[in-house]
């Protein structure tokens, strides 16, 4: 049977593009539908197969060609030409890829990972077409009898009552931990990942910990930090890497502020697996997967990272490292992917 998978986005290496390879073992010779793809920045069997993209790949400098061409979004994933042969068509939609045209012959499979790979509260003049989109992205999912989801919270908001719930995972075997007895731990520093948080919102985590005297470690995209760069020179950026560098910053640290929105906290999840309590935005998500071990910060103003960072230095000296890992390492590759096998008849 001919397979096709289809994702939202192949610009930089994500979780949904970890999740696309683990599917791609189960089904290995398949074509690959994407809204946008930049060629040579998916490294790995991804860039081995037939990739079929929209118009917008050409536009596609990184992933703010989503926000930049929101109001066009239908039409670009309406009109990606999917081939006669294909039977089977596997998506894994972040909130646009699953609007594909597809045949009424196919068997369909959607999985959602995620539905506001689009942040609408930050679109500009895009804002006047977002009842248009919505209702397009929203009607597509008529077009599905086998929907699965990533998390109760995803389901909910999404009013499924009646879909499956596949919790993601994430390379858990980047993450290895260093036991107590082998090593003498001493927590030099404050870990900030820069994903998903704006230039004010970073500014002010990182004010808090250098007026508190924190040797504070940044990673993740920082290109758009340099006037956070000047302002603190203290602050050592490592720049954006793969998960076996943020398990080497993560062992050592007092504590990992993860704010990325993903719903799928997978660098929290890293973190906990080395042994190391999280901060994250306090979101019903975030509340879900994250049962012991997290800090929940409700904004941004002083006082709430004031009562934070308090509550960190009270106890990250406390926590039992070995739980954390277990917490970390419950989402595990193994048992995502017998159940999505499971999902995809497979």
């Amino acid at each position: 049977m001919n397979t096709a998978i289809a994702i939202d986005s192949l610009l930089l290496r994500d979780d949904s593009v970890f999740l696309l390879e683990m599917i791609l073992n189960l089904f290995p010779n398949s074509e690959i539908y994407t809204i946008v793809h930049k060629r040579g920045s998916i490294l790995g069997p991804i860039e081995t197969r037939p990739i079929v993209s929209s118009f917008l790949t050409h536009r596609a400098k990184d992933v703010t060609v989503f926000k930049k061409n929101f109001w066009i979004m239908p039409s670009a994933v309406k009109g990606i030409p999917i081939h006669k042969s294909i039977e089977k068509v596997i998506i894994i939609s972040r909130g646009f890829i699953h609007g594909l045209n597809l045949p009424t012959n196919v068997e369909k499979y959607l999985y959602i990972l995620d539905w506001d790979l689009v942040d609408q509260e930050s679109l500009g003049w895009q804002k006047m077409f977002t009842p248009y989109v919505n209702e397009w992205r929203e009607k597509a999912l008529t077009k599905y009898l086998k929907i699965a989801v990533s998390s109760e919270s995803l389901k909910l908001k999404l009013e499924l009552p009646n879909t499956d719930v596949i919790h993601p995972t994430y390379k858990t075997e980047e993450y290895p931990f260093v036991r107590d007895e082998d090593h003498h731990f001493i927590f030099t520093h404050q870990l900030v990942y820069t994903h998903d948080l704006s230039v004010e919102e970073f500014r002010k985590i990182i004010y808090y910990l250098d007026s508190k005297g924190e040797t504070v470690r940044v990673l993740g995209p920082d290109s758009h930090l340099e006037s956070i760069k000047k302002e603190f020179p203290k602050v050592e950026f490592g720049g954006d890497h793969c998960e076996a560098t943020n398990a080497l910053y993560s062992h050592q640290a007092k504590v990992v502020w993860d704010f990325s929105r993903s719903l799928f906290p997978s660098k929290s999840f890293g973190a906990l697996a080395t042994g190391r309590p999280v901060v994250v935005r306090d979101e019903a998500n975030r509340r879900e997967f994250l049962t012991d071990g997290a800090y929940f910060l409700a904004n941004f103003h002083q006082e709430f990272i004031q009562k934070v960072y308090q509550d960190v230095e009270e106890n990250y000296l406390n926590f039992d490292r070995k739980k954390l890992r277990r917490l970390g390492l419950k989402w595990n590759e193994r048992l995502f992917k017998s159940k999505m096998a499971k999902f995809l008849n497979k």
